[in-house]
């Protein structure tokens, strides 16, 4: 018998004297399994939701077979595993196995895969603006990652998305930030996210509220001039809103008292 085998029929004996203790005899696969028939085997249990029965036969491929074009394959079969029960423990581990993924095989075909599942791994636990965002933050850093390094790939089309998403939450939480400073009336603190977003996130969806508040906020510090232009920006762009609105509102009320102020 080859060594392989040996090790192979090994990892059998062990696991039906374990399934034994329990009372229970499990076969997680045939004796004389080839790498490709492991394979087949684990990427069933991964599709019932077995995770754990999944993740033993992978391993199984990686150390029987290590030179087998499987045990890549069984590594990420290892990883997608971790990603699917979905917990946070588990995206961890899956993160860090697509890492080492990468590691091991920086020129395979599915590595582009990896790369991406990484950003998924922080997409996953992305909060509400309001809350945490260090993994929106993260995640986008590693979308990023994919464009830069697999530009071609259907993999980067997807992290392109992923990073317009990404930067809508981000930007919204700024805005959430500025809404409390500007309600009261702290209009340093509001301009500071308010300019954030004009700069860094220009294609954000609620850019009629953010140019409103951000004008309100500069003729508050006494820059009326800006404050106008920003106001007029509103009126101009998104007329139909209730921004719009609010600005005209805004900038008759301020005309008329600069009016009588001048008198």
């Amino acid at each position: 018998m080859s060594r392989s085998g040996i090790g192979l029929s090994l990892f059998i004996a062990v696991s039906l004297i374990l399934a034994g203790c329990s009372g229970k005899k499990v076969e997680l696969f045939p004796e004389k399994a080839t790498a490709s028939q492991l394979y087949k085997i684990g990427k069933d249990y991964l599709n019932k939701k077995k995770y754990e029965e999944a993740r033993k036969v992978f391993s199984t491929i990686i150390r029987v077979y290590p030179k087998s074009k499987y045990a890549a394959r069984a590594k990420l079969g290892i990883a997608d595993s971790y990603f699917k029960k979905g917990d946070i423990a588990s995206l961890t581990l899956a993160y860090n196995e697509y890492r080492e993924f990468i590691s091991l095989y920086p020129y395979h075909p599915k590595a582009a895969y990896a790369q991406y599942m990484m950003g998924m791994c922080y997409y996953k636990q992305m909060h509400k603006p309001g809350r945490d965002q260090t993994n929106t933050l993260l995640a986008l850093q590693e979308f990023k990652k994919v464009v830069e390094k697999y530009p071609q790939t259907k993999e980067a089309q997807e992290a392109r998305e992923k990073i317009k998403k990404c930067r809508q939450v981000y930007a919204a939480h700024l805005l959430h930030i500025a809404r409390f400073y500007f309600h009261i009336k702290k209009w340093l603190g509001a301009s500071w996210r308010l300019e954030d977003i004009i700069k860094k996130y220009p294609d954000f969806k609620g850019m009629d509220e953010v140019y409103y508040k951000y004008g309100v906020s500069l003729y508050n510090l006494g820059k009326k001039g800006e404050g106008r232009a920003y106001l007029s920006k509103v009126i101009t762009d998104f007329p139909r809103t209730k921004w719009a609105r609010k600005a005209r509102k805004f900038l008759e009320k301020e005309g008329k008292h600069e009016g009588r102020t001048s008198k």
